[in-house]
C-alpha cells in the first residue's frame, strides 16, 4: 500500500511534467505566430518601397518633362541659383 505522501509527489511530478509540456507548446505557438508575422511585415516593407520607388521615378520624369518643355525658364532658374550660391560663397569667406 503506498502512503500519501508517495501519492502527493508522484502528483506534483506529473503536474511539472504537464506543465513543461504545456509551456513548450505554448512558445511554440509564440514563435509561429512571431515567424508568420515577420513575413507579413516583410512583404508589406517591400510592398510599401516598391509604391515608393515608383513614385519617385514618376516624380523625377514628371520634372524632366517640365524642365524640357520649359527649357529657357530652367536655364534661368538655374543661373539664378548659381548667382545666389556663388554670393552666398563669397560673402561666407571674407
Amino acid at each position: 500500500m503506498t502512503n500519501w505522501a508517495d501519492r502527493g509527489r508522484d502528483a506534483g511530478r506529473l503536474l511539472k511534467e504537464i506543465e513543461s509540456k504545456d509551456l513548450k507548446e505554448q512558445l511554440d505557438a509564440v514563435r509561429d505566430y512571431l515567424s508568420d508575422l515577420a513575413g507579413s511585415l516583410n512583404k508589406i516593407a517591400k510592398r510599401q518601397w516598391g509604391n515608393t520607388r515608383n513614385r519617385a521615378l514618376d516624380t523625377a520624369i514628371e520634372a524632366e518633362e517640365i524642365m524640357k518643355e520649359n527649357f529657357a525658364v530652367s536655364l534661368v532658374v538655374a543661373l539664378g541659383v548659381g548667382v545666389f550660391v556663388g554670393y552666398l560663397l563669397r560673402r561666407s569667406t571674407q
